[in-house]
């Protein structure tokens, strides 16, 4: 059966008019992926990778040079504060230091004058150290990924690429994941990629067409992840449970609850950023928990 080019168009036409209803608008919308390699050699390819993942955006602090301009800056406030507290010892004048609008001194209110602008610089830049020290430090194995493909491009200046050597000193600008479920995305990424070949093939990996470079640009990865941190969240949680269910001594059943609330707070120490406060209170709560459940069903056995 053999239909005409206009049928087969205005058919297509109905099809896409039918469905684009059920579509969201990202789904609509034509995407197009500008790859790494389409960059010349240089920094605008190390630009383009850079910015292909928020985990590549790894810069220094400069930790060393802060540190040594906060002391300047500290340094110079102290020897204006010196100077005031010598104008002031050497006064002669009392009313001048009882009444600022009777002072006359034009040394002091020049020292003062310093002292504001000296003041205003110093606690504008420790402003900018304590918005700088809060970035979170630089993933070690995102900054091998980029020495990996430094040293296998060979498009940039070794001196000029140096600083992927001070790990202390690196910081990514990024927004922070959680801790845990970016360790599981990364274990779960390095198995696929042995593991299933064609695992490089799908098309969210499609911003580099160099077969040792993979980036993955979809949530399918972080989707697995939160799905097996669920799954250990649920093992954590129902396992005391189950075992506390199968045994009739009490005091087995206290073992396995002390037992089991010290691992599940261990585990949230480790994986989140948990303060010391909301690890009492979900400990305290998981504990109670599991105690009313092994008073309720002791209760029921006796």
């Amino acid at each position: 059966m053999h239909y005409s080019l206009s049928f087969i168009t205005t058919l297509k036409e109905k099809v896409l008019e039918k469905f684009s209803g059920l579509m969201t608008p990202t789904e609509l919308c034509e995407v197009r992926t500008q790859q790494i390699e389409n960059y010349r050699p240089g920094y605008p390819r190390y630009s383009a990778l850079l910015a292909a993942h928020d985990s590549f955006s790894i810069f220094r602090r400069f930790t060393n040079l802060r540190a040594r301009l906060l002391l300047l800056k500290q340094d110079k406030l102290s020897l204006l504060e010196a100077q005031l507290e010598k104008v002031d010892s050497e006064e002669t004048a009392v009313l001048s230091l009882g009444s600022s609008r009777c002072d006359t001194n034009q040394e002091r209110g020049l020292i003062l004058s310093n002292i504001d602008s000296a003041l205003a610089d110093y606690d504008q830049f420790v402003e900018r150290n304590y918005q700088m020290l809060k970035l979170n430090p630089a993933n070690p194995r995102d900054i091998l990924s980029l020495q990996n493909w430094i040293n296998g491009s060979a498009c940039l200046a070794r001196d000029e690429t140096a600083y992927l050597t001070r790990r202390d000193d690196l910081f990514c600008s990024a927004s922070p994941n959680e801790s845990c479920i970016k360790a599981t995305e990364d274990w779960l990424e390095d198995n696929l990629i042995h593991l299933y070949k064609g695992f490089r093939k799908r098309p969210c990996h499609d911003i580099s067409r160099d077969p040792d470079i993979f980036i993955n640009s979809g949530s399918t990865l972080t989707w697995g992840a939160r799905m097996l941190v669920l799954l250990l969240v649920i093992f954590l949680l129902l396992i005391p449970v189950l075992v506390c269910h199968t045994l009739s001594s009490e005091t087995a059943r206290l073992v396995i609850v002390l037992l089991s609330t010290a691992c599940s707070l261990a585990v949230l120490s480790t994986v989140t950023r948990a303060t010391v406060v909301e690890l009492f209170f979900g400990g305290a709560t998981y504990c109670t928990v599991l105690t009313v459940f092994v008073a309720s069903t002791g209760s029921r056995t006796n």
